[in-house]
């Protein structure tokens, strides 16, 4: 099993009811390449939640999509603004331990130079993790974003 530190950052704007929230986050990701058709993405920081897929690239769409729906969920289940602000960071501060764990052995892997990829941009492992969570008092086009998607910590 292959074992990639991953960081990605995704901008997102959330309808709830009554309040539009734009919600950029930088965070921490471990995937494990199980066997050629069997990888998972297991959220590291926020922690939690985990997706699969039968490649890197389908694991991590599915990764998005699982994020997503949390989000989705979290401003589903709140009555306004303040209450969706407050589940997002709570959900961000949520870390799962044995995945921050061997998130940095697997970091220590990049390091030592036996794990490496070439369809992943790298960024430095001490790359600070961020939730922004703001109200969106009118919406525009400079909302629109895709974040950064998903590197390797080196």
């Amino acid at each position: 099993m292959t074992s990639y530190p991953l960081l990605f950052g995704f901008r997102d704007v959330i309808q709830g009811d009554g309040f539009i929230a734009r919600v950029a986050v930088q965070g921490r990701a471990l995937m494990q390449v199980e066997a050629p058709e069997e990888v998972w993405v297991e959220g590291v920081n926020p922690g939690g939640f985990a997706a699969s897929g039968h490649s890197q690239a389908q694991a991590l769409e599915s990764f998005r999509q699982s994020y997503l729906a949390i989000l989705f969920d979290i401003a589903s289940d709140v009555a306004d603004f303040a209450a969706f602000q407050r589940g997002v960071e709570e959900f961000f501060h949520d870390t799962n331990e044995p995945a921050s764990r061997d998130w940095d052995a697997a970091v220590a892997e990049v390091r030592a130079g036996r794990t490496d990829t070439d369809w992943l941009a790298k960024r430095p492992a001490d790359t600070p993790r961020s939730i922004e969570v703001v109200r969106v008092e009118r919406p525009t086009a400079q909302d629109n974003a895709l974040g950064d998607g998903a590197a390797l910590a080196a």
